[in-house]
């Protein structure tokens, strides 16, 4: 095989050796094994951003959920003390805060609220 390539490339190059082409392979070898190598400390750096981002995004909305949980709560407790004279079930106020905060939300005023 490496008297087929020397032959080609005689060729092209009349003055090229075999030594040459030796080194030129060894050359093409290594760098290819660097590439290779430099691909996975990419990936392995990239797959660990992503994770970190992954983690902070999963702790920011679990913070979100809590405060919405706590939100919805108090305003369900206040609710239902405020119709606790009229037996209003929690369930029923529930489902029109929900109704109203889809609302908001379909209409892009939710973070607007003096424009209600």
């Amino acid at each position: 095989m490496l008297e087929q390539y020397h032959a080609k490339q005689k060729t092209i190059h009349p003055r090229i050796t075999r030594q040459q082409i030796v080194n030129e392979a060894i050359k093409l070898y290594t760098m290819m094994e660097q590439r290779d190598r430099a691909e996975e400390i990419f990936e392995q750096v990239m797959e660990n951003r992503f994770r970190k981002f992954e983690n902070r995004l999963a702790a920011m909305i679990a913070a979100v959920g809590i405060d919405v949980d706590m939100i919805l709560v108090e305003t369900l407790e206040a609710r239902e003390a405020l119709l606790e004279n009229q037996k209003v079930d929690p369930k029923v106020i529930y489902s029109e805060l929900r109704k109203e905060g889809v609302k908001l939300f379909q209409n892009h005023k939710a973070f607007r609220m003096s424009e209600l």
